[in-house]
């Protein structure tokens, strides 16, 4: 009975019970005669040097190529037994890979397909406004921390009337609290300011005068007066100046477009069910685009 009880005992007899079951599933699995085997062809390794020569600016060495040789071997090999293991299902990972890889598939074979110039002169004139220049500004800010003032707003204003009387530019630098960022932003678009203070901040900044102080203006981080240095207006430049980049959102909308189709034909060959709960979770509009019958 104390034999029973030993720790090591119940080691080996569990270890001997998971190699039983192992063995006893793998002779289960498919015969190895059956199974195709691994072959290497002359397009992989033409993409295994093309690969290395992008990465290291030169082609690989003949050793240095029997190695990749017998790494990607050596990785099929080891991916076909965790398929044959089942290792790949329920791997969030795994299948993000998977989706990955046809979704570059189906885009690639989109990009086969080059428009002609009148097809990229419609595209252009379809959709004018991706091409516009927007309007960029240039500015000084002097913060005012509401974490540290009492009232930042009243102080802020204080300190307008006196950059309005004593009209000193040295003065704003001395005025205010400490500021992480740049105090200058120069030649930045809406996002851009946007991006570093907010969409309020940067629709009140477009919308000042250059050569004055600004009334108090709100950020994210609290109060700033704000000094436009210049500014100027957004424009259409023409096809032949945007030609490389009307045809870059061809190819994006061509690749999107191929994507929704397959993903759509997808939905045809396999359905697509979603739970009740989830359906209620989702609500009706979403379970209607995200659904199709099997």
């Amino acid at each position: 009975m104390n034999l029973l009880r030993e720790p090591l005992l119940h080691f080996v007899v569990g270890g001997a019970l998971l190699f039983a079951g192992y063995v006893w599933l793998d002779r289960e699995r498919t015969d190895a005669s059956d199974l195709e085997p691994v072959r290497i062809g002359e397009g992989e390794v033409r993409w295994l040097e093309e690969t290395w020569a992008n990465q290291w600016l030169r082609a690989p060495s003949t050793q240095e190529l029997q190695e990749l040789v017998a790494d990607l071997v050596s990785e099929e090999l080891l991916a076909r037994e965790a398929r044959e293991m089942g290792l790949d299902r329920n791997d969030t990972i795994v299948r993000r890979r998977l989706a990955q890889k046809l979704k570059f598939i189906v885009e690639d074979t989109s990009g086969l397909i080059e428009p002609n110039e009148a097809e990229l002169r419609q595209f252009y004139e379809a959709n004018v406004a991706r091409f516009q220049s927007g309007a960029r500004v240039s500015f000084t800010q002097i913060f005012f921390n509401p974490a540290l003032r009492k009232d930042a707003s009243s102080d802020a204003k204080a300190a307008l009337v006196e950059l309005k009387r004593a009209r000193d530019t040295d003065l704003a630098a001395m005025l205010g609290d400490r500021w992480l960022l740049d105090t200058e932003v120069r030649d930045a678009d809406e996002q851009a300011v946007s991006g570093m203070f907010g969409p309020d901040f940067a629709r009140a900044v477009f919308a000042l005068k250059p050569g004055m102080w600004s009334e108090p203006v709100k950020s994210g981080y609290g109060i700033h007066l704000v000094s436009i240095a210049n500014s100027s207006a957004g424009r259409q430049p023409p096809f032949e100046e945007v030609r490389d980049e009307v045809l870059q959102e061809w190819r994006r909308e061509k690749e999107k477009g191929a994507n929704r189709d397959y993903i759509a034909r997808l939905r045809e060959k396999y359905g697509v069910v979603l739970d009740d709960s989830v359906k209620e979770l989702l609500g009706a509009d979403r379970v209607a685009d995200m659904a199709a019958a099997p």
